[in-house]
């Protein structure tokens, strides 16, 4: 009998096909899209999450409050993502990390910053944009299209790539306000070799049911973990 995690996999490999009038053909060809409107920030004033004395650190996440973060979603929906994402997802969805996530100066070659993907299956990822365009900061590296590929793994280490040539993948540098969807199912970042800070908004997006990750056995204990919202009701509260 096949494990939750392949027959999620091979159900969005599915729907991929069978839905793809309805679901963004970048998204579903690519395994991540650039959006056609840019987040405007209005009413929002992020700087309290980017108020660091220096930055001598990898990375660091600060937690988006309620009240922005309600805001940033109403926005996201009045653009049409939130249906992007639950046409690619389903309808139940649940929403976490929901955090100010800014690279620092150190380097890394460690745990996520090489070649892997997430081991959740379809779960996409929002970034959106907080600084100009600067092509000294670290990209998002993605290995295009490699969302598709049925993945099995024993360990953790079954989903790390660090051979992988970082000239297979695509680099996506954003612009303040640029707004990145991605499959984390598929092969992403990469070696952090840059020095020059930057920072975005990251939400994540995870669907619930029988074949998925998040399911009736375990929903309790990972809202407590992860500190999911269901979005739906997040949006309408």
């Amino acid at each position: 009998m096949f494990k939750r995690y392949i027959l999620n996999q091979y159900f969005f490999n599915f729907k991929n096909i069978l839905l793809k009038k309805s679901i963004s053909k970048e998204l579903s060809e690519n395994g991540y899209m650039k959006c056609e409107k840019r987040f405007s920030f209005q009413n929002l004033d992020l700087q309290k999450y980017l108020n660091y004395k220096n930055f001598d650190f990898v990375d660091s996440k600060k937690k988006i409050n309620d009240n922005d973060l309600r805001k940033i979603y109403l926005e996201l929906k009045s653009y049409g993502i939130i249906e992007i994402i639950k046409n690619y997802l389903g309808n139940k969805i649940f929403c976490y990390d929901n955090s100010i996530f800014t690279l620092g100066k150190e380097t890394a070659k460690n745990s996520a910053w090489q070649p892997h993907h997430d081991t959740k299956g379809a779960r996409l990822k929002i970034y959106i944009w907080l600084d100009n365009k600067n092509l000294f900061t670290h990209p998002l590296y993605y290995l295009q299209k490699s969302h598709k590929n049925i993945k099995k793994w024993k360990n953790n280490l079954g989903t790390r790539f660090p051979d992988l040539n970082v000239d297979k993948f695509d680099t996506i540098f954003g612009d303040m306000g640029d707004i990145i969807i991605f499959d984390t199912h598929g092969i992403h970042s990469h070696y952090k070799t840059s020095t020059v800070p930057r920072s975005v908004i990251e939400l994540t997006f995870e669907p619930f049911g029988l074949i998925h990750r998040l399911n009736s056995t375990n929903i309790e204990k990972e809202t407590q973990r992860l500190g999911l919202k269901d979005l739906d009701k997040y949006l309408l509260s």
